[in-house]
C-alpha cells in the first residue's frame, strides 16, 4: 500500500469536505478538492462538464487527477464526490491508499436533511418530481452507496 493519499468520500449529504479539512489539519497535509481541481483545469463547472462530456468524461477527469496525485507521491488529503468509487480505475488508486468514509454514522434522514440544504445539487432527482419521488430516489441512492462503500472498505 502506497498510502500517500487520504481520500475522503461519503454518501450524498455526508460532511465530506468538513472531514477532509479536519484530516488535513490533523496530519498537516495539503487538501485537494477534486471537483474544484477539475473545474480549475477544465475551465467549466462540473455540471457543464457532465452535460458536454457525459458522466464518463467527468469520471475520467477524476481518475486523471487521482493518478497524477498518486504518482507524485506527495502526501495529501483528497475530498471526492460520492460517485468516485464507481470508476474501477479510480477505485484501484483509492484502494492502494487510505479511504475515509465521512458520515458513516448519519441516518438516511440526517443525510436527506443535509442534501436538501445543498442549493446546487448535481443529482437531478433533487430538482424534479414530488417530494415522495425525491425521497425514494434519495433512499435508493444511499443504499447503493453504502453497499459500494462496504464492498470497498472490506
Amino acid at each position: 500500500m502506497n498510502a500517500n493519499l487520504i481520500v475522503v468520500t461519503g454518501c450524498f449529504g455526508a460532511p465530506v469536505l468538513e472531514k477532509a479539512h479536519a484530516l488535513s489539519r490533523e496530519h498537516g497535509l495539503p487538501l485537494v478538492e477534486l471537483d474544484k481541481e477539475i473545474e480549475q483545469r477544465d475551465g467549466r463547472t462540473i455540471r457543464r462538464l457532465v452535460m458536454m462530456n457525459g458522466e464518463h468524461g467527468y469520471r475520467n477527469a477524476e481518475f486523471e487527477i487521482l493518478q497524477e496525485l498518486a504518482e507524485k507521491g506527495q502526501p495529501c488529503v483528497v475530498a471526492c464526490g460520492d460517485g468516485v468509487l464507481y470508476d474501477d480505475d479510480s477505485r484501484g488508486i483509492i484502494c492502494e491508499n487510505r479511504l475515509v468514509i465521512a458520515g458513516e454514522d448519519l441516518s438516511e434522514e440526517e443525510l436527506w436533511k443535509n442534501a436538501s440544504a445543498c442549493p446546487d445539487s448535481y443529482h437531478a432527482f433533487m430538482s424534479f418530481g414530488t417530494e415522495e419521488e425525491k425521497r425514494k430516489a434519495f433512499g435508493d441512492l444511499i443504499r447503493r452507496q453504502r453497499l459500494l462503500f462496504e464492498g470497498v472498505v472490506k
